[in-house]
């Protein structure tokens, strides 16, 4: 059956508390990168001279970099700008997918997260909403971005960081992995279709992703359109081992064999709009 996400509704509107207005200045830069004054002061319900005030603390204690009129997170570098180009592609659809996948997710929980910038969105998802959670990921960029949330416990698997992916591979990383068990698997991958199933380049990331889905309860796939009746070199897991499969893609005809499949197919585009 293919669901549609009830659409989850934060108002933020009037945070008029200090500590709740800055967290929430936070939660902003930390979804979409760079804020303004006066957006700000226009959807918090405050002053931008109290705007100012707050991004000016918050650059003191180096959460942000001021701009003029607002304020960005620091850009990266090496590896991980490479990794925020890759990151642009499909930006809107990953954030679409993403916040339909944090809908999955309750307090408490344990969470396999493999890498990549779909990933990459949900974990800043998971950090915007002060959810607690244990987390067990082979992405270093996602570890980093998730000890920003106090309440998450990360764990980095051990391994050969590949500065393509900042991802850790290998037999170091499997046997770490072997040691938990998680309530939901995400993962995402080069390709998913219903005949060649969740797809990879490295057969590294798919030993992973295989040994993830094995051990979780749930299995979540977050594919894009774009990787959809796809595939690459190493096969990971067959369609029907997924149990979920979180796209951007709202064309029932494409969607049609992975609910065939036995596959609950969450289709966000709809409620959340077209990615433009």
């Amino acid at each position: 059956m293919i669901e549609t996400p009830v659409q989850d509704g934060h108002m933020r509107s009037g945070v008029r508390n200090t500590a709740g207005r800055r967290l929430e200045i936070q939660r902003r830069l930390l979804l979409e990168g760079s804020v303004t004054v006066e957006a700000l002061s226009r959807d918090l319900g405050v002053s931008e001279a109290t705007i100012r005030r707050d991004l000016t603390i918050l650059s003191e204690e180096g959460s942000v970099r001021r701009t003029h009129g607002g304020a960005v997170i620091e850009a990266p570098r090496g590896a991980d700008q490479a990794f925020a180009l890759r990151e642009q592609l499909d930006a809107d659809a990953k954030r679409l997918i993403a916040r339909s996948a944090l809908a999955l997710v309750d307090p408490d929980q344990t969470l396999f997260m493999n890498d990549g910038s779909t990933v990459l969105a949900l974990a800043r998802e998971l950090v915007a909403e002060r959810i607690a959670l244990t987390v067990v990921t082979p992405g270093v960029n996602i570890a980093t971005y998730l000890s920003e949330n106090p309440s998450v416990t990360a764990y980095l698997l051990g391994g050969r960081v590949r500065h393509r992916t900042l991802g850790t591979s290998g037999g170091f990383a499997e046997e770490m992995l072997a040691t938990f068990n998680a309530d939901i698997a995400f993962i995402a991958a080069e390709g998913f279709s219903v005949r060649d199933g969740l797809t990879f380049s490295y057969e590294s990331d798919a030993r992973l992703a295989r040994l993830m889905s094995e051990r979780a309860t749930r299995s979540v796939v977050l594919a894009t359109s774009r990787k959809l009746n796809q595939r690459d070199r190493i096969v990971a897991l067959p369609a029907v081992a997924v149990d979920v499969l979180i796209t951007d893609c709202s064309d029932r005809e494409r969607l049609a064999g992975f609910s065939s499949s036995g596959i609950e197919v969450i289709s966000c585009a709809e409620t959340f709009g077209a990615p433009r």
